[in-house]
């Protein structure tokens, strides 16, 4: 007798089905049911940061922040200052699913929600791991942000030590598919700084993401392997984005290969942090690289309009500077991340 632990709806055609783990003996049984597409282990995923020592239609802030400084255009010229479009993100939601954001802090002030937590024994949506919180930062923080006026929404799938698995993904992914459904404003961006082991359920779910036009930006991993092996960044559904540091050198961590779309600054970066509402730390990580690609569609969403995702990866990688990353280990060319203008 099939013994169900769990079944949750995902959207409304698609279900995860849990079965605890003595259960095992009937899966094969479970693939021959009608309309079961696939049976998957659930798999743990690993995060990637870590800690490291006229009418103006632009607007220019001065920053000492290297990594925003850098994305504002084509050649290597540090002027102390970020350039970007004046719409700065806004009426754009970023959905965050990571290990929570500290919604208090000052970098968010009253452009952050809490959208559900999915991760068990979590009891809200707090961050007290910093991975979360820094993200946010990057992508819509008042200093930090590559987007400064986006939406943020808190979608917590990590727990207090920062573990997560395919079951909370899933969840938190569901959660967003639904609002985006529900909301009027169709400008949605997920964020996934994370990766886990190939998995084929990982690659239906981002797939389903893009199907209902909601952006997916991922980071590639911090293995110093081929991005392929790894998901989401495997999905040519999304952009995958590598690691670079201030002197457009590819990061000595970061994964590579066919499956990576854009590479942007990963290497110290500075951005809101969880011990107080004006904390920040510096980290490393290609988990710091995809935001910044997160918050410049947010951008661009406020500035051009809404695009199809395949046609976002498109302009995105349009905008981009071609030629200009150094010791990549494939030798495949990877454009450097450039906000619109």
């Amino acid at each position: 007798m099939l013994n169900i632990y769990k079944v949750i709806p995902v959207l409304t055609i698609i279900y995860l089905i849990i079965v605890p783990i003595y259960s095992l003996n009937i899966i094969c049984p479970i693939t021959k049911i009608k309309g079961v597409q696939l049976v998957e282990k659930s798999k743990k995923a690993s995060l990637d940061g870590r800690k490291t020592t006229s009418r103006k239609t632009t607007s220019r802030s001065k920053t000492t922040l290297y990594n925003l400084d850098r994305i504002d255009t084509a050649k290597m010229r540090y002027d102390g200052f970020y350039t970007y479009p004046t719409s700065a993100g806004e009426g754009v939601n970023v959905y965050i699913l990571d290990t929570g954001v500290r919604m208090t802090h000052d970098e968010f002030k009253d452009r952050i929600k809490l959208g559900g937590v999915f991760c068990d024994e979590c009891e809200d949506g707090d961050d007290v791991y910093g991975h979360g919180t820094h993200v946010a930062g990057t992508i819509a923080g008042t200093t930090y942000g590559v987007a400064k006026l986006a939406n943020i929404i808190n979608v917590r799938v990590g727990d207090d030590n920062g573990i997560f698995d395919l079951i909370a993904i899933t969840k938190g992914v569901n959660y967003v598919i639904n609002a985006h459904q529900h909301d009027e404003n169709k400008n949605s961006v997920i964020n996934m700084s994370f990766h886990l082991e190939y998995s084929e359920a990982m690659i239906k779910l981002v797939e389903e993401c893009t199907n209902n036009g909601i952006h997916v930006a991922v980071s590639a991993g911090n293995s110093y392997i081929d991005a392929c092996s790894v998901t989401p960044a495997a999905a040519s559904s999304v952009i995958t984005v590598a690691a670079s540091d201030r002197s457009d050198i590819m990061a000595n961590f970061s994964n590579y290969g066919s499956c990576v779309n854009i590479s942007a600054p990963g290497v110290d970066i500075l951005s809101s942090f969880i011990e107080s509402d004006t904390d920040s730390e510096y980290l490393d990580g290609t988990s710091m690289s995809s935001p910044h690609v997160a918050g410049t569609i947010a951008l661009y969403i406020s500035t051009f309009g809404n695009l199809p995702p395949s046609d976002m990866s498109n302009a995105i990688t349009s905008l981009a500077t071609k030629n200009i990353i150094n010791e990549i280990p494939d030798n495949n060319d990877i454009y450097l991340l450039r906000v619109p203008q």
